[in-house]
C-alpha cells in the first residue's frame, strides 16, 4: 500500500475526519522533558534536565464512561455503503444504506451515526430509526456534529475565476436557520499571516465543549506522503460557536497539528524531512518538547481521554515515498514521565482512545481494511469487523 495517511484525530466521542483538501495567541516557549529514541524496538525514555517552569496545562477533564457504541462504514456493491452502529464487541445494532460520496461527510455523535445525502443531514439511532436534522448545501466539504447530538456545522468555499475564495463555517441548531460563524476571504494576492499564502479552505476537525476545531489548509490536490492531510494543518484554531471568538491552536508550518484533546492540548511532530521532536501545546504555548533522534516521520496521534498518554504512529523516512510498502510502529508516550513503549502492530491507524478502554482505529492489509482495537498495555489487537475493501472507522458514541 502507499503510505498516505490523512486522519486528524480527536479523542472519545468526537468526529474523526479523513480527506484531502483575528486570533488570540500566546508566545510559544518550550522545555525539554525527555529524549525519546525512534528505533523500532520497545523502549523507555530517560529523563533529561529538570524542565523550566512552563504555562500550566488545563486541568485534566474527568474521565468519561467507556463508549457505548462504535460507528463504521462498510462498502456495498454498486458504490453505496452501510453506515453501521456496532457494540464494542462488534455486534451490529443498527445500519442503513447510504451514498455519502465523501467519507468525511459521515460522523459519530451523542445520538448515533450521521451522514449527509441529498441535501439533508440525517441521523441513524441505535434503535434503527432514521431522522432528518436539517439541510446541507451541495458544496459543503465536511460536517461536524455538536456535543448535544442535534446541532451540526459545515464548511463551504466559493471561488472566483481569479482564485479568490470566500470561506465560511456555518452552524445549524434545531429549529433555527443556518448561521454563519466564520466568514473569511482567501486571496493569494493578499495573503494573511495566519493562513497559507497561495489560497486556502476551512478544514473542520471536530466539535467539543470548547468549540469547533478547524485548520486553514492549502487549496489543491493531495500528495502521497505519509500523514498528508496533517502535514497541511499548520494554521489551526478553535472557534466558539456562540461568541465566535477564535483562539489559535498551532501556527507553525514545520510542526502542523496532528491531534487536539478535549482540554485543548495539541500535539504536532516537528521537522521538515524527519520528526525530531514531539511538541505538546496548550492554547498556543508549547508546554512539553520531547526530543527525538530522527529517522522517522510521525503522525496519526490521539490523546487518551484521561489526558495522560498519547498514541501515535512512526514510519521510517526511507518508506515516506509514493508507492512504498510501509512498516509502521505504534508508540505510546506517557506525557508526565516521557516514557515511551512501541510495538509493530501491523498497519494500525489509531483514531480514538476513550477512558478505560482500548485504542480504536483501522487495520490495513493490502487492499483490505477492518475496524480493530489495540490494548494500550499489552498491544493485543482485536478485530471488530470482517476485512473489506475500504471499511472505515467513523467514531465512537
Amino acid at each position: 500500500m502507499t503510505p498516505t495517511r490523512a486522519a486528524l484525530v480527536l479523542p472519545a466521542a468526537v468526529l474523526v475526519l479523513t480527506g484531502c483538501g483575528a486570533v488570540a495567541t500566546a508566545i510559544p516557549h518550550s522545555t525539554t522533558d525527555s529524549y525519546a529514541r525512534t528505533d523500532s524496538a520497545p523502549h523507555t525514555v530517560a529523563p533529561m534536565a529538570t524542565p523550566a517552569p512552563a504555562t500550566p496545562a488545563p486541568a485534566t477533564p474527568a474521565p468519561h464512561a467507556s463508549p457505548a457504541n462504535v460507528v463504521i462504514t462498510a462498502p456495498i456493491s454498486g458504490g453505496d455503503e452501510w453506515l453501521e452502529i456496532l457494540s464494542t464487541s462488534g455486534t451490529v445494532l443498527a445500519k442503513t444504506e447510504i451514498n455519502p460520496t465523501l467519507s468525511w461527510m459521515t460522523a459519530a455523535g451523542a445520538g448515533g451515526a450521521y451522514w449527509a445525502e441529498g441535501g439533508l443531514e440525517r441521523e441513524l439511532t441505535p434503535s434503527g430509526a432514521v431522522r432528518t436534522l436539517g439541510t446541507v448545501p451541495a458544496d459543503a466539504n465536511a460536517v461536524l456534529i455538536a456535543p448535544d447530538g442535534a446541532s451540526y456545522a459545515y464548511a463551504t468555499s466559493d471561488t472566483t475565476q481569479a482564485g479568490v475564495a470566500t470561506n465560511r463555517i456555518v452552524v445549524v441548531a434545531p429549529g433555527a436557520a443556518p448561521r454563519v460563524i466564520a466568514d473569511r476571504i482567501s486571496d493569494p494576492n493578499h495573503p494573511t499571516s495566519d493562513a497559507p499564502p497561495d489560497g486556502w479552505n476551512y478544514y473542520l476537525i471536530g466539535w467539543t465543549a470548547p468549540g469547533i476545531a478547524f485548520a486553514r489548509v492549502p487549496t489543491g490536490g493531495c500528495g502521497c506522503g505519509s500523514f498528508d492531510m496533517q502535514m497541511q494543518s499548520a494554521d489551526s484554531a478553535i472557534i466558539n460557536p456562540a461568541s465566535e471568538a477564535v483562539t489559535t491552536l498551532t501556527a507553525d508550518a514545520a510542526c502542523p497539528l496532528s491531534a487536539v484533546s478535549t482540554s485543548l492540548e495539541t500535539v504536532c511532530f516537528a521537522g521538515t524531512t524527519a520528526t525530531d521532536a514531539i511538541r505538546i501545546g496548550s492554547h498556543g504555548t508549547v508546554i512539553h518538547n520531547f526530543s527525538l533522534s530522527g529517522g522517522n516521520v510521525a503522525g496519526d496521534a490521539v490523546f487518551a481521554q484521561s489526558g495522560a498518554d498519547l498514541a501515535y504512529i512512526t514510519i521510517p523516512v526511507s518508506q515516506d515515498t509514493c508507492g512504498a510498502t510501509i512498516t509502521p510502529t505504534l508508540r505510546i508516550l506517557n506525557l508526565a514521565t516521557g516514557a515511551a513503549v512501541a510495538r509493530n502492530s501491523g498497519d494500525f491507524a489509531p483514531m480514538a482512545w476513550p477512558a478505560g478502554g482500548p485504542i480504536f482505529g483501522t487495520m490495513t492489509s493490502g487492499a483490505n481494511t477492518w475496524v480493530a482495537t489495540v490494548d494500550p498495555v499489552t498491544f493485543a489487537t482485536t478485530r471488530l469487523t470482517p476485512a473489506a475493501a475500504e471499511a472505515q472507522f467513523v467514531g465512537i458514541m
